[in-house]
């Protein structure tokens, strides 16, 4: 029989035994299993143990319930296959031993096996569900990749989900570029109007910096960054409080960033936010890959024909 493991929040690293029928899960210790974290409801989940499977049941949680990124709606049974990620407050949870193998190196690498919240500027005005955020975050990202659309669409449905979730962010892009001449290829672009003016696109001194650095720049706050930092100077001229560029590689070469900024929100970025977006620019640089091999295979295909 498998076990349900917490893989982060105030129980991380406990097991429970699932029993065949049904498992309630909470805070209340009357529960089949008993999580202690104040942001899971005190009848939180059901999760059911059939013969074909396992399914889970959100029981009209106050902060509700994200399997694999996707929010689940109370009262509506869904099945959950071993392996993925289960949301619930700022616990996450999941079914079998690949749990354990598959994602705690995934939720570390985006601060998620440590208490949350306080290091990230993003998800600042929902603390209570940064981990919920996160998760929808990567999980659309994901499965926008695994469409395998065209470059840029795919590229500008990635910008739609960022700044639809995240809320403080006023300027999303992506800007890639040919790695040998460091000339732009391709430039996507979300902003928001703010007074009745259009917001700047981009920092191109921070950008520059960042490609060739090879390396992520955050500047909280443009307003008390040390005088002598060149960047947040040309920040504040431009009226922007705080930013964060992260590099997106493909083949060992920098072919881009991943850009953010935000206007009127000093300190709107952390390090969790730098290691939740280096996430998403590492799969942004192997779905690079995939579509300049998609390409380069199109052009042979197109050479053998008569």
């Amino acid at each position: 029989m498998s076990k349900l493991y917490v893989l982060n929040g105030p129980d991380i690293g406990q097991s429970f035994q699932l029993k065949e029928g049904a498992n309630n899960i909470g805070r209340s210790l009357g529960n089949d299993i008993s999580i202690q974290d104040r942001t899971v409801s005190r009848e939180h989940l059901r999760i059911v143990k059939k013969a074909d499977g396992y399914f889970a049941t959100d029981l009209g949680s106050q902060n509700g319930t994200f399997i694999g990124g996707n929010y689940l709606t109370p009262g509506v049974e869904v099945e959950v296959k071993e392996g993925v990620p289960i949301a619930i407050g700022m616990t996450v949870i999941g079914i079998g031993e690949t749990s354990l193998s598959q994602m705690m190196p995934f939720l570390d690498s985006v601060g998620l096996t440590r208490e949350t919240g306080n290091g990230s500027g993003i998800f600042v005005a929902h603390k209570d569900k940064t981990n919920q955020k996160k998760l929808e975050t990567l999980y659309r990202v994901s499965h926008v990749f695994e469409q395998k659309l065209p470059l840029k669409d795919a590229l500008e449905k990635v910008l739609d989900v960022v700044v639809e979730l995240l809320v403080q962010v006023d300027t999303a892009a992506f800007i890639l570029i040919d790695p040998n001449t460091t000339k732009v290829d391709l430039f996507s672009h979300r902003s928001k109007e703010l007074a009745g003016r259009p917001a700047p696109k981009f920092s191109p001194q921070v950008v520059y910096s960042v490609i060739k650095g090879k390396k992520a720049v955050i500047i909280s706050n443009s307003e008390t960054e040390e005088v002598e930092n060149e960047l947040a100077v040309t920040l504040k001229t431009n009226g922007i409080s705080s930013v964060m560029c992260v590099p997106v590689i493909s083949s060992s070469q920098v072919v881009g960033v991943i850009y953010l900024h935000s206007l009127k929100n000093p300190y709107g970025f952390g390090m969790e936010d730098v290691s939740l977006f280096e996430d998403i620019a590492q799969r942004t640089g192997g779905f690079i890959q995939y579509s300049q091999y998609v390409s380069e295979l199109s052009e042979i295909m197109e050479g053998l024909n008569p």
